[in-house]
């Protein structure tokens, strides 16, 4: 959910009312030191519930404003003369007459709709939490947050100088942690603990309860079992002779069967059989006719192949 805008009213080094943003994809704060960049960061903490020690103050009071007026509208400062001339013709804007603060953060969903978070901080360290224009307890609020992914105790929306650095210096166990932190889960480490101290009471009382107990129920349960199986083998002895008679009258059943099939299959066979000797008996007839003719045939061109070459040798005797 992308941050669009930051409106601060009288929070640290902001005098009055200022609007920063909107911001985009990439933004870039720049600006010398003592500019209110630092302060900015503070901002964005601070509307998202981040405690006072985190934001470089021992107190909520004293985010109040409590210097001179810094120019106000565009970071740039094209309309610092405008604004100087603005705050030396007001008396009641000077030094230390803020009695609170707010930031007002505007964020975007994907549905584009804003959500307007606020928190107000008064001079005696009271705050007070708006959603949408609305006053809600920390709980709605941070919930509300919670709901968009942005987590408070775990800081995943900022990332402040020097929090690369100290992460890549860090050991196994120390990222371990780090990685706890911000998924959430080291919040519920000590109701784990208190968790995992209950079960393990609750396992030793059942343990002692059935050691206790399995003393006097240990030989009911032999003789429950050993009757059980006295007649679990009965049963299966009765099993075992059924399944042999099923067995045999299976196979008995499968041998007549075959039997039978058998016995068609060599009628059938018989009948084919005969057909086909009768139809053999007519091709060796067909057969022996043939070559009766083709003997014939044969003394033909012979008795011709005679008569040739008779003519060929008159032939060439005339």
């Amino acid at each position: 959910m992308p941050l669009i805008r930051i409106e601060v009213s009288d929070f640290k080094s902001y005098r009055g009312h200022q609007v920063i943003g909107p911001f985009k994809n990439f933004t870039s704060v720049i600006g010398p030191n003592g500019a209110g960049k630092s302060n900015l960061m503070d901002a964005i903490s601070f509307v998202l519930g981040v405690k006072s020690a985190q934001l470089r103050s021992s107190q909520l009071k004293d985010l109040v404003y409590r210097g001179r007026r810094l120019a106000k509208g565009p970071l740039d400062g094209s309309d610092a003369t405008q604004d100087q001339e603005d705050d030396d013709n007001s008396d009641d804007q000077g030094e230390g007459t803020a009695k609170k603060a707010w930031v007002l953060a505007v964020f975007q969903d994907e549905k584009r709709k804003e959500w307007l978070f606020q928190r107000t901080i008064s001079t005696t360290g009271a705050s007070e939490y708006r959603l949408n224009n609305k006053v809600v307890t920390y709980s709605a609020y941070n919930a509300a947050l919670t709901s968009h992914n942005i987590l408070v105790k775990a800081k995943n929306f900022l990332v402040f100088q020097g929090d690369v650095e100290a992460v890549a210096s860090q050991s196994p166990r120390e990222l371990s942690r780090l990685i706890e932190q911000i998924s959430g889960s080291l919040e519920l480490a000590q109701e784990y603990e208190k968790a995992k101290e209950a079960q393990e009471r609750a396992t030793e009382n059942a343990t002692f309860n059935f050691t206790k107990r399995r003393g006097i129920a240990g030989e009911i349960k032999q003789y429950k079992e050993q009757k059980g199986e006295a007649e679990r083998f009965e049963s299966l002895c009765d099993q075992k002779d059924d399944l042999i008679l099923k067995r045999i009258l299976y196979k008995l059943f499968h041998i007549e069967e075959a039997l039978e099939a058998n016995a068609r299959d060599i009628q059938t066979k018989s009948k084919a059989l005969a057909g086909l000797r009768a139809e053999h008996e007519e091709h060796e007839k067909a057969l022996e006719n043939v070559r009766a003719e083709q003997a014939r045939a044969r003394t033909a061109v012979v008795r011709e192949e005679k008569k040739v070459k008779k003519a060929e040798k008159a032939l060439e005797a005339k």
